[in-house]
């Protein structure tokens, strides 16, 4: 990419995440930063500091051992157990928030009622839910690419299998790994659906930052803005800062996996293990995906959730012409923000890790939108693109771009919202890469493009279809933006979904979840093939 290019991409990256902030930042005033200093705010964000910690701590835990389990092991029907690990992430979190309800709640649980959702530990194990599949995709991703040579010198060196896997795969996949780490941190920190049903129906509620910012920006807009954007400011320093020191301890350090001849790893044999092991995992997807999920699935046939008997009128209203049409415009707007979200990450992280010209300045730019929670940033971008834009040529012809209650606007909004996913995911993919496939194939007389198209591209295959699935699936079906962003002439699953379970409709609700679910799982299967 020419410098010319790459300082346009830059200024015009740089203008659609930065507006929407500085418009933002605009509206602090001293007042503003009383927030700070309130007990019930310094409670929230104490609150949010340990749901960021927990649900962190344990989807590494999670992820990183499920991920070597099943990339690195004998371990039966791998490649359907890694399918079915992945549907959490891309069901609406309140959603199946609303199943473990149904199966948990303290008086009416249809399983067990020893356990309060409504509390900060109902909401890191709904989220620990939500977000392992992303720890597990990115270890999985990062050991597919992995060069199978180091382990064997490590194995000829003396090393058991269990100590090669501890002291040489794990360490050499750390960036990716770390990136998802990153990622939790900043989507748990910035989870508002998840935090906004489980305090809402306690008696002492449990707040977060998130949820505090909905009450600000609701009960009194012009005193609660400046008050929002205030609190947003410490999910920018966990957003930014914390992949900022990731990016930090990374650079300068060697993790190239991939080079120009790969050994096949070796598997290890869980022996006698591995059909427990099997159904521990089996185990683990029953208690975590199915049972909600049956929990939906039984809701959604009741006429309402306290009588008996069993309807399809729910799901009959899903095929009407107006609800197809949801469908596809979710569908679109997605695919949209996916496919500019891909190709403009990409480049980013190209630049990032083979250059580093602008110290990741771009990189860093690209992950603000995914650490300021999504009420925060929709408002921010209405306040920008909420007018239409008017370009007069030779005082006779006039150009209007309205961009506000369009499939545009959505789909731009998810693509700056989730740019900081492909930029994650495929730069850990390019630490992997030896810069030295790229340097042969120049020598050899390729050009820019063609060492991209024939050597970069093939080898990032796996983490741009992984990206581009990591943008569409919560886009597809995500809320708390779309319920701003989205007019009276472009509704989408996500409004509906939370039009549904918030204005007294969960079975409704129930059958729209379980749809979404087929939608994705055909998705899935599509892009797998």
């Amino acid at each position: 990419m020419s410098r010319f290019a790459w300082w346009l991409l830059t200024l015009g990256t740089a203008l659609l995440v930065g507006a929407p902030l500085v418009r933002l930042f605009a509206e602090l005033d001293h007042t503003a930063f009383t927030a700070w200093t309130d007990p019930l705010e310094l409670r929230a964000a104490a609150h949010t500091v340990l749901l960021v910690c927990g649900t962190t701590a344990t989807s590494l835990v999670l992820g990183v051992g499920l991920g070597v389990l099943l990339a690195r092991t004998d371990l039966p029907h791998a490649q359907r157990l890694r399918s079915a690990l992945l549907l959490p992430y891309v069901l609406p979190p309140y959603v199946m928030a609303v199943g473990w309800l149904l199966l948990l709640n303290p008086v009416t649980g249809w399983l067990f009622r020893g356990f309060d959702p409504y509390s900060l530990a109902g909401m890191v194990f709904v989220l620990t839910v939500e977000h392992t599949p992303l720890v597990l995709l990115a270890t999985i991703d990062a050991l597919s690419r992995m060069d199978g040579s180091l382990e064997e010198q490590a194995r000829i060196a003396g090393a058991s299998r269990l100590g090669t896997l501890s002291r040489v795969t794990l360490p050499l996949v750390a960036p990716a790994v770390l990136a998802s780490a990153s990622f939790v941190a900043s989507s748990s920190a910035a989870a508002f659906g998840v935090p906004y049903l489980l305090s809402t129906g306690s008696a002492d509620p449990t707040f977060v930052l998130t949820t505090r910012i909905a009450q600000a920006l609701d009960l009194d807009p012009a005193i609660g803005r400046p008050r929002a954007v205030a609190l947003s400011l410490v999910l920018l320093v966990v957003g930014v800062v914390i992949p900022g020191l990731v990016g930090l301890w990374l650079r300068g350090r060697s993790f190239t996996t991939v080079r120009g001849k790969v050994v096949r790893p070796s598997v290890l044999a869980l022996g006698a293990l591995r059909w427990p092991a099997f159904a521990s995992v089996v185990g683990l997807l029953l208690t975590t995906t199915a049972l909600p999920l049956a929990a939906l699935a039984v809701a959604s046939l009741r006429p309402n959730l306290g009588s008996d008997g069993f309807t399809l009128d729910h799901y009959a209203r899903l095929t009407s012409g107006p609800a197809a049409a949801v469908f596809l415009r979710s569908a679109v707007a997605a695919g949209l923000a996916s496919g500019l979200a891909v190709a403009l990450g990409s480049t980013i992280a190209f630049r990032d890790v083979r250059d580093g010209s602008d110290r990741g300045f771009l990189a860093t730019l690209a992950r603000l939108p995914y650490a300021v929670p999504g009420t925060v940033f929709a408002l921010g971008l209405l306040l920008v693109f909420s007018q239409p834009v008017r370009l007069i040529v030779l005082e006779r012809v006039t150009f209007e771009l309205r961009l506000s209650d369009t499939v545009a606007f959505l789909a731009l909004a998810w693509t700056l919202k989730y740019l900081a996913l492909p930029v994650g995911t495929v730069g850990a993919a390019l630490q992997a890469i030896d810069p030295a496939l790229e340097e042969a194939a120049r020598i050899s007389g390729a050009g820019p493009w063609a060492v991209a198209r024939r050597v970069v591209a093939p080898l990032l295959a796996p983490s741009l279809v992984s990206a581009f699935a990591l943008v569409f699936l919560p886009a597809f079906s995500e809320v708390t933006m779309a319920s701003l962003l989205a007019g009276p002439r472009t509704p989408v699953v996500g409004t509906l979904l939370f039009e549904r379970q918030t204005y007294g409709d969960p079975p409704g609700a129930a059958a729209l979840a379980m749809v979404v679910a087929a939608v994705v799982l055909a998705v899935q299967a599509l892009t797998r093939r």
